[in-house]
């Protein structure tokens, strides 16, 4: 019980994890990114935040992935006759 429990409030606490990290820019993300790398190389680290920032990291790097690629998309819907300066 104590482990379906606990996976539980791992899942409610990624999907609240998703929702604030929707909203970040993309250097937001990076500059989180960034942190995350930092802590993981610290010698004293925990395996729990070892696990807690993989995840976050993960989610991180997925909504950089979404943001690119929406980017992306624009870039390639611009009619070219929009941009020409003649």
């Amino acid at each position: 019980n104590f482990l379906i429990s606990k996976k539980k409030t791992n899942l409610k606490n990624i999907e609240i994890l998703k929702k604030k990290i929707k909203k970040l820019s993309y250097e937001e993300s990076i500059d989180a990114l960034e942190t995350i790398l930092s802590n993981v190389q610290a010698e004293n680290i925990s395996l729990d935040k070892i696990q807690s920032n993989y995840i976050e990291g993960q989610i991180l790097i997925k909504h950089c992935e979404e943001l690119l690629q929406v980017a992306e998309q624009e870039i390639n819907e611009i009619n070219p006759e929009y941009i020409d300066i003649n």
